[in-house]
């Protein structure tokens, strides 16, 4: 249960695969080897066990290399965010007590502020030496491995810290679920493995573990451009990647058509107009849930109910081993927040007690902000987050079956519905959306299909929004989803001035 463990054992058994990106080739017997040598630079440049030492990087085999070579000589590997403003850049390094700066070119002015502002040690890439004698790993499954920071959409990004084993266990929980049971997004050692998502975001999903435990080839895109994306998926024969559902869109409007690819998906909820291009395209995919603060928790596999079709299979995820789910409401079939635990919960986040008083129980369980309900067949359905659900006139209105709804109709690329004050309701719903193309009388086309919805039962009519405001683009967090904290910042100010800014 060590980093080390991980890609030893991947050297062993699987030395001549293949880890591409863009810049290089190489395979896990050469990458192990470079871990080691790293060990070797790292402390003659002063770095000791226990301490922290910060990347930031695209996706790539030096920033995976890094990560090894890290926490294999029993340091701390924190990987950031690249989308961090400076004062929330700064603000982790110092919860973090980050010691070392190892970034990429591409990033030198996020250097030189850690330069100006903190007595860090910095060093590029570009120094680093993998012509040195190897080093020995020296951690312990116990030792801390990585520190991760929530995306710090609702305040000030909060700190995880996860050993060796909590690390590696969360991983496995995913490989379980994709390999041990019937999932869409089956995941084996012959597939070709094509993460979208970031480094920074819980080491990719637990990719960057789990390739070299199953012994997959792995592929790095760097930077995420849809178009290249594409091209790279059809180069190196990709049959599996992670996104989430904005990189998905992303991916089918650059031409994205390979049928039978595998997809996991996740991280926020699924349009149903985009589970409509992935089944036209024959794609297998499991929707997962989780978080930085309680890694994998729940990934769609096959059940009774999902196979018959009384779950959709975007709709609910199922606790993957060991994990499980419970709702705070008079019962688990209504609605109310989720609660989560598992044995690679960490026991809080890190040095801040009055956020883990609210948010971690004593008892273990870990308190999502989510709202929803158990399923029949003991999966998770995930109705929306309790700051992003509307209440009108003290109605519960969930935002996230209003986008579904929208997103089915074909000129749609991204929607977002949020909540605007109301003087009579409280709030109401307001939808934004980005078009994918030109379309006449898109806002009644919109209304007509809501409302054709609300004849049919699906939903109520006082969940129509109150307006649809076009915009030529939405902001994204550093993980891919819809900011919702800036679009609602931007609705409060215009109201205030009486006009939208699209």
């Amino acid at each position: 249960m060590t980093f080390p463990y991980v890609l030893r054992r991947a050297s062993t058994l699987f030395p001549k695969q293949e880890v591409v990106d863009v810049n290089e080739k190489k395979n896990y017997k050469e990458i192990y080897n470079d871990s080691l040598r790293l060990i070797t630079y790292l402390k003659n440049n002063g770095v000791k066990k226990g301490d922290v030492v910060s990347i930031i990087g695209l996706n790539s085999i030096k920033f995976l290399t890094l990560i090894y070579s890290i926490t294999s000589m029993g340091a701390i590997a924190y990987p950031i965010n690249m989308r961090l403003p400076p004062d929330q850049l700064l603000y982790t390094l110092n919860k973090a007590n980050s010691k070392y700066f190892i970034y990429e070119r591409l990033f030198k002015d996020y250097a030189d502020l850690v330069k100006s502002k903190r007595n860090e040690q910095v060093i590029s890439f570009d120094e680093l030496k993998f012509n040195m004698e190897e080093g020995k790993p020296e951690s312990e499954k116990h030792d801390n491995a990585v520190i991760l920071f929530t995306s710090g959409t609702t305040g000030l990004p909060k700190a995880v810290m996860y050993n060796h084993e909590k690390m590696i266990s969360g991983a496995l929980s995913i490989l379980n679920q994709l390999s041990y049971y019937n999932a869409p997004a089956k995941l084996t050692q012959n597939d070709v493995m094509f993460p979208q998502i970031p480094i920074y975001h819980i080491l990719s999903w637990g990719s960057l573990i789990i390739a070299p435990l199953i012994g997959a080839k792995l592929v790095y895109g760097g930077k995420f451009d849809p178009k290249i994306a594409v091209e790279t998926i059809e180069r190196e024969k990709v049959t599996w990647i992670s996104v989430v559902p904005t990189m998905m869109q992303m991916l089918f409007d650059a031409g994205l058509s390979k049928k039978g690819l595998k997809v996991l998906i996740g991280g926020s909820a699924i349009p149903d107009g985009l589970v409509k291009k992935m089944k036209d395209n024959n794609m297998r995919f499991s929707a997962i849930y989780g978080g930085t603060d309680m890694l994998a928790a729940s990934i769609t596999i096959e059940t009774e109910y999902t196979s018959n079709g009384l779950l959709e299979y975007h709709k609910v995820t199922h606790p993957v081993p060991m994990a499980e789910f419970k709702i705070e409401s008079k019962s688990e079939k209504e609605p109310g927040e989720i609660l989560f635990r598992a044995p690679w919960m960490p026991s809080g986040y890190y040095n801040d007690k009055e956020k883990t008083a609210e948010s971690f129980t004593q008892d273990g369980w870990f308190k999502t902000g989510d709202i929803g309900y158990i399923a029949d067949d003991g999966g998770l359905v995930v109705l929306d987050r309790m700051k992003d659900v509307i209440k009108s006139g003290g109605e519960w209105i969930p935002s996230s079956i209003l986008e579904a709804a929208i997103s089915e109709l074909p000129f749609v690329s991204l929607v977002a519905v949020i909540a605007k004050k109301d003087e009579k309701w409280g709030e109401r719903p307001i939808a934004i959306v980005k078009l994918s193309k030109e379309t006449q009388d898109a806002k009644e086309k919109i209304l007509s299909h809501l409302n054709k919805y609300v004849n049919d039962g699906k939903i109520s009519k006082f969940w129509v929004p109150d307006d649809i405001i076009f915009v030529n683009d939405i902001p994204l967090t550093g993980t891919g989803k819809i900011d919702k904290k800036v679009l609602k910042d931007v609705i409060a100010k215009s109201n205030e001035s009486g006009n939208y800014k699209t």
